[in-house]
């Protein structure tokens, strides 16, 4: 018996709106439709008819979880543009913020995961983890989510010794907690029969289709823009390039999961060697004329904004997810698995269109 399956708009695997329609027969998926456009804001659009002073609030604002890595894109972009440097201190604190945003991404993105295996406890733990990050994360910036840090030359807060201190605390023990937790969690039966072999995407499908970020590593390509092209503090600090060959469920996840264990192992690292000096940054309101392109490493991949001025105005801004997968790379995912596992492999790519979507 054929049937359509609708899953979304709004669905506890979908991080953001999306439309995924499962064209089954019995229990295995043949096809999919996927559809969206549902965050479109014309983002792009309104900025350019903005002054610059008043583009910052709205950068924040594309993607309430990578805001700071949209505002790091565009600031590096307009500190291209206007020839401007950035002292030490200010590039680790860019990066502390950046590693955090990544942590908290990722145990959102597992802690779903989980929640939809049954799996009560680990999610409550993942998202317990989470609140950790997001304190340190409020110590160092003001806020948890949507920070508004990042300033041409600059950073819009300094971190006080006092501060430096609680966070440390706040990330040891997330570090501690969620070491033991993939310890226990990778040969858990009631995890790994629900995941093993599920939804797989090899590496040489992976590379046709031009997948990146976590989804592309946990299928074996090691590409990284905080190793491969060093930005903010990546140069000076050594970032595990963790990669899994299963491109399974499983792979996705475990990747996830030690990602967020290195980048907690970063943050505490950084915060350690945090140089003095200046750190201030300020809003830029002119541009000369001229052309940049800034891509970073995002929680769920890539990201790019290309801008160009005439001088007097930007007359270009473009915002790319690189890293957002469309409709091939789902479907390649969902063909021939069971519709029970559906929400399941969804949630592990962790997909955000919200970014894609400006």
């Amino acid at each position: 018996m054929s049937y359509l399956l609708p899953l979304g708009p709004f669905h506890p695997a979908l991080r953001s709106p999306q439309r995924i329609v499962l064209r089954a027969d019995g229990d295995i998926i043949q096809d999919i439709e996927h559809r969206d456009g549902y965050s479109t804001r014309n983002i792009a659009d309104r900025i350019r008819r903005f002054d610059l002073a008043r583009s910052y609030t709205l950068i924040n604002r594309i993607c309430g979880v990578h805001s700071h890595h949209h505002a790091l894109a565009w600031t590096m972009a307009l500190e291209a543009l206007a020839g401007l440097s950035v002292p030490p201190r200010a590039q680790v604190l860019r990066t502390v913020a950046a590693e955090l945003e990544r942590a908290a991404s990722h145990l959102q993105t597992t802690a779903v995961v989980f929640d939809l295996l049954g799996l009560g406890q680990v999610q409550r733990q993942l998202f317990a983890l989470r609140e950790w990050v997001l304190a340190a994360m409020q110590h160092l910036t003001g806020h948890r989510l949507v920070v508004d840090f990042a300033r041409p030359g600059g950073i819009q807060v300094d971190l006080t010794d006092e501060e430096r201190a609680a966070m440390l605390r706040l990330v040891r023990k997330p570090a501690a907690m969620l070491y033991r937790l993939i310890d226990r969690t990778i040969t858990r039966r009631a995890f790994t029969r629900r995941v093993v072999g599920v939804g797989t995407l090899l590496q040489p499908a992976a590379e046709t289709l031009g997948v990146s970020g976590p989804v592309g590593r946990a299928s074996g390509i090691k590409r990284d823009l905080r190793t491969d092209a060093p930005y903010a503090s990546y140069a000076e600090v050594k970032v595990a390039q963790v990669t899994q060959t299963g491109g399974d469920t499983y792979a996705r996840i475990m990747l996830l999961l030690l990602e967020t264990f290195d980048s907690l192992q970063l943050v505490q690292r950084l915060l350690e060697q945090l140089p003095a000096g200046a750190w201030q940054g300020q809003v830029v309101e002119a541009l000369p004329p001229g052309t940049s392109s800034v891509t970073v490493e995002a929680p769920a991949g890539p990201i790019r904004h290309t801008l160009v001025s005439d001088g007097t105005r930007l007359t270009t801004l473009q915002l790319e997810a690189l890293g957002a997968p469309h409709r091939l790379v789902l479907r390649a995912l969902l063909a021939g698995q069971l519709v029970e596992n559906a929400a399941v492999i969804v949630a592990s790519v962790g997909a955000c269109m919200t970014c894609a979507e400006d």
